[in-house]
């Protein structure tokens, strides 16, 4: 069975980017989008995929507010932060529980991004 995983980010362009990587090089089924940290709650709460990724910078709720509900109701979920945001903020996250941490720009066309990629999530998979 695949492994599955939602997507949650404002930029329709990342996250039909991503919804591509995901499906046709990782092999993982999309449930389903979102465009903020609102839907990002509501979404993992209806589908419970085995990885939820989500930019830091949304609107309604931003992605440490949804994070920080998403973990709260379920502990173990594994999110992974694909965001342009340095410092602080980041660290914050992955204090919180965030698995792991993918910088923008996501940059599919060169073959190390794409390695280091494939490997983070087969990390945060195992991850217990």
């Amino acid at each position: 069975m695949a492994s599955s995983v939602v997507i949650v980010d404002d930029s329709k362009f990342q996250t039909m980017q991503l919804g591509r990587f995901f499906s046709d090089v990782m092999g993982f089924q999309v449930l389903a989008t979102g465009e903020n940290g609102e839907e990002a709650v509501e979404l993992y709460r209806t589908h419970k995929p085995d990885l939820i990724t989500m930019d830091l910078t949304m609107p309604k709720l931003d992605g440490r507010g949804a994070l920080t509900r998403i973990l709260g109701e379920f502990p173990d979920a594994k999110v992974l932060v694909i965001s342009a945001v340095k410092g602080p903020l980041l660290l914050d996250c992955l204090s919180i529980g965030a698995k792991s941490y993918i910088e923008k720009p996501l940059r599919f066309d060169k073959e190390d991004f794409v390695r280091d990629f494939k490997a983070t999530i087969g990390e945060i998979l195992q991850s217990s």
